[in-house]
């Protein structure tokens, strides 16, 4: 495990909810209000601060700069 590595355990409630470990949401900045995305790859559930368009649209951005500049 990584220098920032935390783990903690949360269960998943009756209506499906659960809680992200204070030190998780510390770490990460993790605010109320805050938009996660949630995803899944090779069977894991994946949350993420950035929706998968979001990174996908920072990308293409990135690549058609450096065109530009080509």
């Amino acid at each position: 495990m990584g220098v920032n590595t935390i783990t903690h355990h949360s269960k998943v409630g009756k209506r499906g909810r659960i809680v992200i470990p204070k030190p998780i949401r510390d770490l990460l900045g993790i605010k109320p209000k805050d938009r996660l995305f949630f995803f899944v790859k090779d069977k894991r559930i994946v949350i993420d601060q950035e929706s998968p368009e979001g990174i996908v649209e920072e990308y293409l951005s990135v690549v058609k700069e450096k065109k530009r500049f080509e």
